[in-house]
């Protein structure tokens, strides 16, 4: 099963081009349909048109090559997420303890790792923040939460120092200046929008913040750091420091 969905996923782009190519190579067409279960023609019409309806009346138009891209990538991952969502309800029902007798039981908790690659994409970022929420919670609730309950309770013990957090997150999930809440509102910005316009965005919002570096930061401190390149910008997560590549 997941060899067929990977089969559709590098179907797609192959399809596309040789739809927008002015040849339609059938036999890649009827595979990808035939793996999802569609009519071949049906999925052609889905990834190259767009319908708008409007006060009762429909309106197809054709989509260009970066539209049915984007199309193509975003049934990609509803096709992934589904899939994912899918085999994580399969595990759990297999592994789900049926009956009233009570005994013990042992859970699985699969989480992301940390990742720190030569190239960190927006993948990692996303994988990285999610540690960085995960961290919180174990802060939260390990930490905090039993000192405080010592405290209440008059336990000794000894205090243990932790870092929180909390600033790192705050960084990228601000809603108001935060990376991800920046990245909106450059995606969503009228103009001429690049990677560089979203760098020099975070140079100006996040300039001061202890955790985020870039060469180009207002306030140029990492000015002369040969490590940091100029079209990237470097996170001080809690489990080390990672740049960020756009």
């Amino acid at each position: 099963m997941f060899d067929n969905i990977l089969q559709v996923f590098e179907n797609f782009t192959c399809c596309l081009l040789l739809i927008y190519g002015g040849v339609l190579f059938l036999s890649e067409l009827l595979e990808v349909s035939d793996l999802m279960g569609l009519d071949d023609m049906a999925l052609v019409k889905a990834l190259t048109t767009r319908t708008v309806e409007a006060r009762g009346d429909r309106v197809s138009t054709t989509l260009n090559i970066a539209q049915a891209c984007y199309a193509r990538d975003a049934l990609c991952k509803n096709l992934y997420c589904r899939l994912f969502s899918w085999l994580v309800h399969r595990i759990n029902k297999s592994i789900k303890v049926h009956g009233e007798s009570i005994g013990k039981v042992m859970g699985v908790l699969d989480i992301y790792g940390f990742e720190i690659f030569e190239d960190n994409s927006f993948e990692q970022f996303i994988i990285n923040y999610c540690n960085e929420k995960l961290q919180q919670v174990f802060i939260e609730l390990t930490l905090k939460e039993e000192q405080d309950e010592y405290i209440r309770e008059g336990i000794e013990w000894i205090h243990i120092e932790y870092f929180n957090n909390a600033i790192i997150c705050d960084l990228i999930e601000n809603t108001q200046k935060g990376i991800l809440a920046m990245l909106d509102e450059e995606c969503l910005r009228p103009g001429n929008v690049s990677d560089s316009t979203f760098l020099q965005k975070l140079n100006n919002v996040c300039a001061q913040h202890s955790h985020f570096q870039s060469r180009l930061c207002t306030n140029s401190k990492f000015l002369s750091d040969m490590s940091l390149p100029h079209d990237c910008f470097r996170i001080q997560h809690y489990a080390g420091k990672v740049i960020c590549s756009l």
